[in-house]
């Protein structure tokens, strides 16, 4: 309700009003609050229409040449009887309102921080379990290297392990560690398939327009390569078992840490329909390169798994910097049911067949002391087991990390169209 006085407003003929014709009836009074036309002519009566004028009781007289729209645009019931007010109150009320571009998040501008970086969960789950995949390595390390066990199971594992192996899997992993000569070097098809990986990966990110993913799968690759090749160096393998058939250092893989860095930048330069399948046969390629390089006999079996766990954390980390353009586009961020399935079915799978694999190497504690035939045997499909295992466990969590810091979720919800229900048939 408004304070202010209600105007009041009065009929006044134009040329006066003219005198009541004897025995006539007196007319109503003219008088109205809301205005409108002259009462229509009583019966008998000489009086012709006259056009009538509106103004406020007390208020300035009507500007000339106003329009007769003034007064529509007064509202009769909240006027203080200033015609100047009057007209500016719903500028002043327009003038009041909040723009329409500062009650929504503006996309342009970047004022929401999910347009530039993921969730703060999101990134802190990467960073430490990147820190936990480096940290795992480590400890492979030390368990393999520093150990008595360690290195029996090891050289048990090393010695035969392609009769172990299906024949399909001996047969492919005997491929790809197949050599070519190149001017006097010695380059593995495994290599030539990882370098044809990398830029297709890196051909798919710059048509993407992912201008810092690119940055950021340079940089791993790099990392992950200088890592593994200065470690190999640096580690220190001490003389513990006397019967080990190698008895330098061996540890990581860099075969198989530049299979799994190949791999990992093409899964996550795919778009986000086919990031589950790349995953999938990226662990499969992973796992296939570590098996050659232990059929050959230039690695042991923790060479592998340790170089899986170093690319696997470090592509972690990666992930906890995402920015920009690392992301995928507003509006195509959603939740993907392919992703979810794969990457649980992959993270469980993963973890449940370390647990198998970590099993049987518990068992072979016996026979390791005497090198025993049957230990020889388990420690060859144990290694293979873990092999597999940490691959595919290091490629679900790939998987569901890229896609929770590409396609950040907020409080309110999915950033995005949400997936649409299944139509029925």
């Amino acid at each position: 309700m408004s304070d202010k006085k209600r105007t009041k407003l009065y009929l006044e003929p134009l040329d006066g009003e003219p005198e009541a014709t004897p025995g006539a009836p007196a007319e109503p009074s003219s008088t109205s609050s809301t205005g409108g036309a002259a009462p229509a002519d009583a019966p008998g009566t000489s009086r012709s229409p006259m056009p009538v004028s509106f103004e406020p009781i007390g208020g300035p007289a009507r500007r000339p040449g106003a329009e007769d729209t003034d007064l529509a645009n007064t509202n009769p019931a909240n006027t203080d009887g200033d015609d100047t007010e009057a007209d500016a109150r719903p500028t002043s009320r327009t003038s009041r309102r909040r723009p329409a571009s500062e009650t929504r998040i503006d996309v342009a501008s970047g004022a929401d921080p999910l347009d530039t970086r993921p969730r703060g969960s999101s990134i802190v789950l990467a960073a430490v379990l990147g820190v936990f995949g480096v940290a795992a390595a480590i400890v492979v390390w030390w368990t393999a290297v520093q150990t008595m066990g360690g290195q029996e199971y090891d050289n048990l594992a090393y010695a035969g392990f392609a009769s172990s192996l299906p024949g399909w899997l001996s047969a492919t992993a005997g491929l790809l560690a197949q050599s070519m000569s190149l001017g006097g070097l010695h380059i593995a098809f495994s290599a030539v398939i990882d370098v044809i990986i990398g830029i297709v990966a890196a051909v798919i990110v710059v048509s993407r327009k992912r201008w810092r993913l690119l940055v950021q799968l340079l940089v791993l690759a790099v990392v992950a390569f200088a890592a593994a090749e200065l470690l190999k160096g640096m580690l220190p393998r001490p003389l513990l078992n006397m019967s080990q058939l190698n008895v330098g250092n061996t540890a990581p893989s860099g075969h198989t840490a530049m299979a799994a860095v190949a791999a990992v930048a093409l899964a996550c330069a795919v778009p986000r329909v086919l990031r589950a399948l790349f995953a999938i046969l990226g662990a499969l390629y992973t796992v296939l390169v570590g098996c050659s390089v232990v059929v050959i006999g230039a690695h042991r079996p923790s060479d592998v798994i340790m170089a899986v766990l170093l690319v696997g954390g470090l592509t972690l980390i990666m992930l906890a910097c995402t920015r920009g353009s690392g992301m995928d586009p507003l509006g195509t961020r959603m939740s993907s049911a392919t992703v979810q399935i794969v990457g649980t079915v992959m993270i469980v799978g993963g973890l449940m067949a370390t647990v198998y694999g970590l099993y049987l190497v518990w068992q072979l504690g016996p026979g390791l002391q005497y090198s025993a035939r049957w230990a020889a045997n388990g420690a060859r499909v144990s290694g293979t087991v873990l092999i597999f295992a940490v691959a595919t466990l290091v490629f679900g969590a790939v998987l569901a990390l890229r896609h929770v810091t590409a396609a950040p979720l907020s409080k309110a919800g999915l950033v995005g169209a949400p997936p649409a229900p299944p139509k029925r048939r």
